[in-house]
Protein backbone atom coordinates (compact mmCIF):
# COMPACT_ATOMS: atom_id res chain seq x y z
CA UNK A 1 0.00 0.00 0.00
CA UNK A 2 1.93 3.64 -1.07
CA UNK A 3 1.26 6.53 1.46
CA UNK A 4 -1.24 7.67 -0.63
CA UNK A 5 -3.77 4.77 -1.51
CA UNK A 6 -3.13 5.02 -5.18
CA UNK A 7 -3.56 1.02 -6.49
CA UNK A 8 -3.97 2.54 -10.14
CA UNK A 9 -2.20 4.50 -12.39
CA UNK A 10 -3.18 8.05 -13.24
CA UNK A 11 -5.13 6.82 -16.73
CA UNK A 12 -6.86 3.64 -15.02
CA UNK A 13 -7.92 6.34 -12.13
CA UNK A 14 -9.34 8.82 -14.79
CA UNK A 15 -11.33 6.25 -16.32
CA UNK A 16 -12.44 4.81 -13.59
CA UNK A 17 -13.92 8.12 -11.83
CA UNK A 18 -15.65 9.13 -14.99
CA UNK A 19 -17.48 6.05 -15.34
CA UNK A 20 -18.28 6.89 -11.71
CA UNK A 21 -19.46 9.76 -11.93
CA UNK A 22 -22.01 8.96 -15.24
CA UNK A 23 -23.60 6.49 -13.27
CA UNK A 24 -21.70 3.37 -13.58
CA UNK A 25 -22.35 1.08 -10.70
CA UNK A 26 -20.09 -1.91 -12.01
CA UNK A 27 -17.23 0.83 -11.60
CA UNK A 28 -18.52 1.68 -7.91
CA UNK A 29 -18.71 -2.04 -7.27
CA UNK A 30 -14.75 -2.02 -8.49
CA UNK A 31 -13.90 0.98 -6.80
CA UNK A 32 -15.11 -0.55 -3.63
CA UNK A 33 -12.81 -3.76 -3.81
CA UNK A 34 -10.13 -1.67 -5.11
CA UNK A 35 -9.87 0.20 -2.08
CA UNK A 36 -11.78 -1.27 1.42
CA UNK A 37 -9.09 -3.46 2.04
CA UNK A 38 -6.53 -0.21 2.04
CA UNK A 39 -9.11 1.95 4.08
CA UNK A 40 -9.65 -0.91 6.24
CA UNK A 41 -6.16 -1.05 7.04
CA UNK A 42 -5.60 2.68 7.61
CA UNK A 43 -8.63 3.10 9.79
CA UNK A 44 -7.67 -0.03 12.06
CA UNK A 45 -3.78 1.03 12.16
CA UNK A 46 -5.43 4.08 14.13
CA UNK A 47 -8.55 3.02 15.76
CA UNK A 48 -7.19 -0.62 16.99
CA UNK A 49 -10.72 -1.20 16.87
CA UNK A 50 -12.32 -3.91 14.04
CA UNK A 51 -16.44 -2.39 14.35
CA UNK A 52 -15.29 0.97 14.25
CA UNK A 53 -12.83 0.44 11.19
CA UNK A 54 -15.55 -1.52 9.48
CA UNK A 55 -17.80 1.20 10.04
CA UNK A 56 -15.37 4.10 8.52
CA UNK A 57 -14.43 1.87 5.48
CA UNK A 58 -18.62 2.57 5.07
CA UNK A 59 -18.20 5.93 5.28
CA UNK A 60 -15.16 6.72 3.42
CA UNK A 61 -16.19 4.60 0.49
CA UNK A 62 -19.50 6.27 0.68
CA UNK A 63 -17.85 9.84 0.66
CA UNK A 64 -16.08 9.38 -1.70
CA UNK A 65 -18.31 7.62 -4.28
CA UNK A 66 -21.05 10.70 -3.83
CA UNK A 67 -17.91 12.81 -4.24
CA UNK A 68 -17.25 11.40 -7.57
CA UNK A 69 -21.10 11.27 -8.46
CA UNK A 70 -21.30 14.83 -7.96
CA UNK A 71 -17.58 15.11 -10.00
CA UNK A 72 -16.39 17.42 -7.19
CA UNK A 73 -13.49 15.10 -7.42
CA UNK A 74 -10.42 17.21 -9.16
CA UNK A 75 -7.43 15.51 -9.58
CA UNK A 76 -9.49 11.99 -10.85
CA UNK A 77 -5.86 10.69 -11.88
CA UNK A 78 -4.31 10.50 -8.46
CA UNK A 79 -8.16 9.30 -6.96
CA UNK A 80 -6.04 7.23 -4.29
CA UNK A 81 -5.14 10.48 -2.82
CA UNK A 82 -8.64 12.00 -2.35
CA UNK A 83 -9.86 8.22 -0.93
CA UNK A 84 -6.65 9.11 1.54
CA UNK A 85 -7.85 12.37 2.35
CA UNK A 86 -11.70 11.37 2.92
CA UNK A 87 -9.89 8.38 4.99
CA UNK A 88 -7.88 10.93 7.52
CA UNK A 89 -10.73 13.24 7.79
CA UNK A 90 -13.37 10.62 8.81
CA UNK A 91 -10.78 8.85 11.03
CA UNK A 92 -10.23 12.31 12.65
CA UNK A 93 -13.78 12.79 12.99
CA UNK A 94 -14.20 9.49 14.61
CA UNK A 95 -12.01 10.30 17.44
CA UNK A 96 -13.49 13.87 17.71
CA UNK A 97 -16.61 11.66 18.44
CA UNK A 98 -15.41 9.55 20.51
CA UNK A 99 -14.00 12.05 22.76
CA UNK A 100 -17.48 14.04 22.82
CA UNK A 101 -19.45 10.64 23.44
CA UNK A 102 -17.40 9.72 26.07
CA UNK A 103 -18.55 12.13 28.34
CA UNK A 104 -21.90 10.62 27.39
CA UNK A 105 -24.13 8.75 30.40
CA UNK A 106 -25.90 5.39 29.37
CA UNK A 107 -29.46 5.67 29.92
CA UNK A 108 -30.35 3.22 32.44
CA UNK A 109 -33.98 1.86 33.07
CA UNK A 110 -34.25 3.72 36.15
CA UNK A 111 -34.07 6.90 34.24
CA UNK A 112 -37.07 6.55 31.90
CA UNK A 113 -39.55 8.85 33.18
CA UNK A 114 -43.02 6.93 34.47
CA UNK A 115 -44.92 10.20 34.65
CA UNK A 116 -46.64 12.16 31.88
CA UNK A 117 -43.81 15.19 31.19
CA UNK A 118 -45.06 18.81 31.57
CA UNK A 119 -44.89 20.94 28.37
CA UNK A 120 -41.48 22.61 29.65
CA UNK A 121 -40.07 18.98 29.72
CA UNK A 122 -41.07 17.62 26.53
CA UNK A 123 -40.13 20.72 24.98
CA UNK A 124 -36.41 20.42 26.81
CA UNK A 125 -35.95 16.50 24.90
CA UNK A 126 -37.21 17.81 21.84
CA UNK A 127 -34.67 20.23 21.97
CA UNK A 128 -31.65 18.33 23.08
CA UNK A 129 -32.90 15.63 20.41
CA UNK A 130 -32.21 18.38 17.92
CA UNK A 131 -29.13 19.48 19.11
CA UNK A 132 -28.32 15.60 18.93
CA UNK A 133 -29.76 15.36 15.51
CA UNK A 134 -26.35 18.26 14.54
CA UNK A 135 -24.01 16.22 15.48
CA UNK A 136 -24.94 12.57 13.83
CA UNK A 137 -23.19 12.23 10.13
CA UNK A 138 -25.11 13.46 7.11
CA UNK A 139 -26.18 10.01 6.11
CA UNK A 140 -27.49 8.90 9.91
CA UNK A 141 -29.66 12.08 9.79
CA UNK A 142 -30.96 11.27 6.46
CA UNK A 143 -31.84 7.76 7.69
CA UNK A 144 -33.53 9.10 10.37
CA UNK A 145 -35.30 11.48 9.01
CA UNK A 146 -36.56 9.16 5.79
CA UNK A 147 -37.60 6.50 8.98
CA UNK A 148 -39.21 8.85 11.11
CA UNK A 149 -40.61 11.69 9.04
CA UNK A 150 -41.62 9.89 5.75
CA UNK A 151 -42.18 6.80 7.39
CA UNK A 152 -40.05 4.33 5.03
CA UNK A 153 -38.75 0.86 5.67
CA UNK A 154 -35.15 -0.06 6.01
CA UNK A 155 -35.65 -1.74 2.03
CA UNK A 156 -36.97 1.68 0.73
CA UNK A 157 -34.40 3.87 2.45
CA UNK A 158 -31.95 1.24 1.15
CA UNK A 159 -33.47 1.37 -2.59
CA UNK A 160 -33.22 5.30 -2.25
CA UNK A 161 -30.00 5.55 -1.19
CA UNK A 162 -28.63 2.93 -2.51
CA UNK A 163 -27.38 1.42 0.63
CA UNK A 164 -28.12 -2.27 1.70
CA UNK A 165 -30.93 -3.08 4.55
CA UNK A 166 -28.38 -4.23 6.75
CA UNK A 167 -26.63 -1.52 6.99
CA UNK A 168 -29.35 1.22 6.79
CA UNK A 169 -31.05 -0.87 10.33
CA UNK A 170 -27.38 -0.49 11.80
CA UNK A 171 -26.83 3.28 10.73
CA UNK A 172 -30.46 3.69 11.98
CA UNK A 173 -30.26 2.07 15.70
CA UNK A 174 -26.64 3.75 15.94
CA UNK A 175 -27.53 7.08 15.64
CA UNK A 176 -30.86 6.95 17.75
CA UNK A 177 -28.00 5.26 20.54
CA UNK A 178 -26.31 8.37 20.06
CA UNK A 179 -29.00 10.47 20.17
CA UNK A 180 -30.27 8.85 23.78
CA UNK A 181 -26.61 8.50 24.91
CA UNK A 182 -26.70 12.52 24.18
CA UNK A 183 -30.22 13.24 26.19
CA UNK A 184 -28.83 11.47 28.84
CA UNK A 185 -26.21 13.33 29.39
CA UNK A 186 -27.35 16.52 29.34
CA UNK A 187 -30.06 15.56 31.76
CA UNK A 188 -27.83 13.98 34.08
CA UNK A 189 -25.35 17.33 34.12
CA UNK A 190 -28.32 19.64 34.39
CA UNK A 191 -27.68 21.35 31.26
CA UNK A 192 -24.31 22.30 32.51
CA UNK A 193 -22.85 21.42 29.82
CA UNK A 194 -24.22 23.47 27.07
CA UNK A 195 -21.60 23.98 23.83
CA UNK A 196 -19.62 20.95 25.66
CA UNK A 197 -20.66 18.74 21.79
CA UNK A 198 -20.22 21.76 19.75
CA UNK A 199 -17.72 20.73 16.67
Amino acid sequence: MTPYLDVLGVDDNEQLALHIQQGDRAAETRFVHLYCDCVFAMALGRTRDRDAARELVDDVLMAVILALRSGAVRDRGHLGGFVHGTALNKIRGYFRKQRQWRRALRLQPASLATEPLDDAESQDRWRMAREAMAFLHDSDREILRLNLVEGLKPGEIAARLKLSPALVRQRKCRALRAIIAYASDRSANSYQARGMLRR
